[in-house]
């Protein structure tokens, strides 16, 4: 019988607790490697730099969070190419809610005219409420129109037309033919209060420009006009469907009719709403920073004040040791 084979094994390394201890001796010896001054040695100046480092980075990293968490909304212009598109195949919802106080709701008639003459595609969904014991009336619901420029207006059942002649609603209660405004009676008071307007569905940060107006119309007869222009609009939300919607800007004026231009006009006294939309379409896209690219900063932020803080302290201990020798 051959000589026992024993696997050579190195000196002091007879054991696996042996070679446990070997490698925890190694790393301590690493503790035995020069040190920068300052770094290592506890001092008050080391402290506050520690705390003041501490709620550097508490705060830079809050905000950090904030600017996480917030949805940002960028938005840029582009070509509508919707416009000139057949009347059927781009549709528009126009939302109004307004109240007429001196207007009784039989008296008040709703019409709508296309500038191309085409009422084929109108949607009336408006709808009438009495007010203030049936002094007045509300008037709300949606218009759902053709993508083409138009006008609806609101006018009276007692400025209604008769041949070619207008009949006026006297402050006595009867009808003149043909007599506008001066010393023979005032027309209805069209006086109104608009509470919303809008084309098309809500957007977050969307603006209605009439919301709230309030004009007191004087008793002469005239056209209280609204001459809208709306603009296309895109919002594109985070996650969800895009909202295909418009905004719009306004201008407001006061006709006055006197008999001639009641008479070469071919529009009865009454509150007018003209529209037209741009051939530019405005985007809205929300934007949001990634986890990625938050956790890149956060890490950057304690990273880099860490550095800059040890850097600070350890110049500062060794500026102090230097004049205290020469001192």
């Amino acid at each position: 019988r051959g000589p026992e084979l024993r696997p050579s094994v190195p000196r002091g390394w007879s054991s696996p607790c042996a070679c446990v201890a070997a490698a925890m001796e190694w790393l301590q010896g690493l503790s035995s490697l020069k040190t920068i001054d300052g770094v290592r040695k506890r001092t008050v100046g080391g402290a506050i730099s520690t705390i003041v480092a501490c709620t550097l980075i508490t705060i830079l990293c809050f905000s950090e969070l904030m600017v996480f968490l917030k949805v940002r909304t960028v938005h840029h212009m582009t070509v509508d190419t919707t416009i000139g598109e057949e009347a059927s195949a781009t549709m528009v919802p126009i939302h109004l809610d307004a109240t007429f106080p001196h207007l009784h709701c039989e008296d008040v008639q709703i019409q709508v005219e296309a500038t191309r003459g085409d009422l084929r595609d109108v949607e009336d969904r408006l709808a009438k409420e009495k007010v203030d014991g049936g002094a007045g009336c509300r008037v709300f619901g949606d218009l759902v129109v053709g993508k083409v420029g138009g006008n609806f207006h609101i006018g009276t059942g007692a400025l209604s037309m008769k041949g070619n002649l207008p009949l006026i609603q006297l402050s006595s209660g009867g009808l003149l033919p043909g007599m506008l405004g001066g010393s023979h009676g005032g027309g209805a008071n069209i006086s109104h209060t608009i509470h919303h307007l809008s084309f098309g569905p809500d957007f977050p940060g969307a603006k209605d420009p009439l919301k709230g107006v309030v004009n007191v119309v004087p008793t002469d007869v005239g056209q209280y006009q609204f001459h809208m222009s709306a603009i296309p609009t895109l919002y594109r939300r985070l996650g969800r469907r895009p909202i295909q919607t418009f905004q719009y800007t306004v201008t407001e004026q006061f006709v006055k009719l006197d008999l001639l231009s009641a008479l070469r006009s071919t529009n009865p006294p009454g509150i007018y709403f003209y529209y037209d939309f741009y051939p530019v379409m405005v985007e809205y896209a929300e934007t949001k920073t990634t986890l990625l690219q938050f956790l890149t900063r956060i890490f950057g932020i304690i990273g880099g004040v860490y550095t800059v803080s040890s850097l600070l302290d350890g110049f500062l201990h060794h500026s102090y040791e230097q004049i205290k020798k020469i001192a």
